[in-house]
């Protein structure tokens, strides 16, 4: 008998069949499985080894060994005429044809039963009122709500004076910070409830709408030397009250802030969260004895809560932590928060007046009285994020902070943020995620969390995200900007130039260029002019407003009489760019001086400078387009399409809009490379429309 002939008849073939169906559907099954659970890739990878190896040793034991009515004997001590190998190959016949019809089975409802919609789903087609109009959040899709969640109301003021308000905001304030430092707990964000201040609305509603299973509710009275506060833990759905206290003791640091310990320890034990060591240790500490500076660190915070504030709010609550560390030196908590206030005003400027250095010298302070603290760590992950776009050194920050304090929404959000910049979108979307469900009601987080998901071409949840954030405050620039982006996307700068509205005036530099550029790519010339008459009123950098309009000159012919006017930038936006501590304004906006002026050399060294000297960035590629604009207008078409076909790589076909619409990208039309692009794109807006 020859050697093929002996391994059909020892079944080597058919064991070999029947275990690969039966592994294939197996690791189909499996993967369906880590999909729904989010587990971590490695497993199947490992899994698939496994199968690998075992797929080997089944060939060799189909080989060595043999079935027979006794049980498993080695292949050399059976007879042939003792030898069961038919019998048993009738049995892996029926093995496989099982699996395959497994195997069938998962096929047609991968098909037929699983999800229909498409990878990008089909939008329905609203007017700019649609989307202004109110809508229904459900800020809770969950079906079941966590039993151990919280949301802490804004505790009444019963003081007579009422300067007294902000000393119960304060109060609220630090109950929700240590009841956040629970990781067994979920506890709304102070942003989210501040709208429920002397709220008629029933219980049951608000736990529905912040999707929390309780509520604290109650009150402060200062008078004198005394402190008085009541509260009461309400079960949302039933309305009925599980724990009440009230602490009526002498105003002091230490009675102050062992209440607002024993509140949350009660919480705790009625909502039976587990407090780890470290917790309850926190829960203890007093961030400083001195009541005086207590009330303006409370003050600052008061006024410090959210993100996205104006210049002159974020000096404002500077100056109150200011006045709380004069009192007390000592006061960890105070210089963090003096720290983030101080990065966050290097942020909205161009930090020119060293703001950095200020935040640095606050963040070395805190450091020193608090190194392990939630709120240093905190300070030094924004410091590092808006400070330094040190991304690597600001997540570890954030993930050290939420190990402190899990429910802080300050952490996660920058935690948001610098995964997003890192290029890791998918863990940024999960992030915001979690941000959004501690924090429903603030009107900003959405618009960020919209804004990330366009770049991952999800605009469905996109553009429920937007209408989310305008629904809850129409008139925050931020989220009509990011919501303008949707439009642009699906080639619809129309819309967008609706959406952004008529207050010129009042609209900040970067909804300007945003306002410009959509009436550039419209051909508005009305609007056009109304932009840049309020952008030269309030441009922070001189040349912006005269780039702008130089741009739409150079589309119609008519750029000659301006470009001695240009030659002047050069002069101050390099003085700019060398002050800058994060030069990337002064520095694309000379990149695009130099395109508009035709200046091949400077704009390959501006270039090159501007690629040198600012850190990676995974989003600049799709927020700068001052590069692929400039060499546009010197007539470098295969650079413009190699930065075109790298975007399209990094994100998606969708990234490819802004060289559809603008009209400085004319000269690229008739490039086989453009067409194919061009192509993909008019693919992709047929999926979505």
């Amino acid at each position: 008998m020859s050697f093929f002939d002996e391994l059909k008849r020892r079944n080597v073939f058919r064991v070999g069949i029947a275990y690969a169906v039966a592994s294939w559907v197996l690791l189909q099954v499996l993967d369906l499985v880590l999909e729904h659970t989010e587990a971590p890739a490695w497993i199947m990878d490992v899994f698939f080894a496994v199968v690998v190896l075992g797929f080997i040793v089944a060939l060799v034991i189909a080989w060595a060994y043999e079935v027979t009515p006794e049980g498993i004997k080695k292949e050399s001590e059976v007879t042939r005429d003792s030898s069961i190998t038919q019998h048993t190959a009738k049995k892996l016949d029926v093995i496989t044809l099982i699996a395959i019809g497994a195997l069938a089975v998962l096929i047609i409802a991968d098909r037929f039963i699983g999800p229909t919609e498409p990878i990008v789903e089909a939008l329905p087609d609203r007017t700019p009122e649609e989307v202004s109009a109110p809508i229904e959040l459900n800020l809770d899709p969950s079906p079941q709500v966590n039993r151990k969640s919280i949301a802490v109301l804004p505790l009444a003021n019963r003081s007579v004076n009422e300067e007294d308000a902000f000393f119960a905001e304060g109060i609220h304030d630090e109950i929700l910070t240590r009841l956040s430092r629970v990781a067994d707990l979920k506890v709304i964000s102070r942003t989210s409830v501040m709208s429920y201040a002397n709220t008629t609305k029933k219980m049951a509603q608000i736990g529905e709408e912040l999707g929390v299973a309780h509520l604290l509710e109650g009150g402060v009275q200062r008078a004198g030397n005394r402190v008085r506060i009541n509260v009461q833990l309400i079960e949302a759905q039933t309305d009925k009250h599980l724990w009440a206290e009230i602490f009526d003791r002498e105003l002091t640091a230490d009675n102050l802030f062992d209440i607002q310990s024993e509140i949350t320890r009660s919480i705790s034990d009625e909502l039976q969260a587990v407090l780890t060591g470290e917790e309850r240790q926190a829960l203890g500490d007093k961030p400083t004895e001195n009541l005086e500076a207590y009330a303006y660190y409370l003050r600052a915070k008061a006024l410090a809560a959210g993100y996205g504030r104006a210049k002159d709010q974020i000096n404002e609550s500077i100056g109150i932590y200011q006045s709380a560390l004069e009192l007390d030196p000592g006061f960890a908590a105070a210089w963090a928060a003096l720290a983030t206030d101080w990065t966050e005003l290097h942020w909205t400027t161009a930090g020119f007046e060293g703001e950095r250095v200020r935040a640095e010298e606050a963040l070395a302070r805190a450091r020193e009285l608090a190194p392990d603290s939630a709120e240093t760590l905190i300070a030094e992950g924004y410091l590092h994020y808006w400070g330094y776009l040190d991304y690597d050194s600001a997540l570890a920050a954030f993930r050290s902070a939420l190990q402190k304090k899990p429910g802080s929404v300050l952490a996660l959000r920058g935690m948001a943020y610098t995964l997003r910049r890192m290029g890791e979108l998918d863990q940024a979307i999960t992030t915001f995620r979690q941000a959004i469900e501690l924090d429903p009601n603030d009107p900003g987080m959405p618009a960020d969390f919209g804004y990330t998901l366009l770049r991952r071409g999800q605009l469905s949840e996109a553009e429920m995200m937007f209408r989310r954030s305008i629904a809850q405050e129409p008139e925050n620039q931020w989220n009509q900007w990011a919501f303008t982006g949707y439009f642009l996307m699906l080639n619809q700068p129309e819309r967008a130039l609706e959406l952004f509205g008529e207050n010129v005036e009042a609209a900040d530099e970067a909804l300007l260029w945003g306002m410009h550029y959509t009436a550039r790519v419209i051909g508005d010339e009305t609007k056009m002019q109304r932009i840049l008459d309020a952008w030269r009123k309030s441009e922070s950098l001189e040349g912006a407003a005269s780039i702008a309009n130089a741009l739409w000159l150079h589309t119609q012919g008519k750029l000659e009489p301006e470009l001695e006017s240009l030659r002047k930038l050069e002069e101050p936006l390099l003085d700019a760019a060398d002050r800058s501590p994060d030069p990337d304004i002064p520095l694309a906006s000379l990149i695009m001086v130099y395109g508009l002026l035709g200046d091949r050399d400077k704009l390959d060294n501006a270039v090159e400078r501007f690629e040198t000297e600012l850190k990676p960035d995974a989003l600049r590629i799709v927020e700068d387009q001052s590069r692929p604009t400039a060499w546009a207008l010197v007539g470098d078409k295969a650079r413009v399409l190699d930065y075109a076909e790298q975007t399209v790589a990094q994100f998606g076909i969708w990234e490819f809009y802004f060289y559809v619409q603008d009209p400085i990208f004319d000269l690229l039309r008739g490039e086989p490379r453009y067409k194919e692009l061009a192509l993909r794109y008019d693919r992709w807006l047929e999926t979505v429309k």
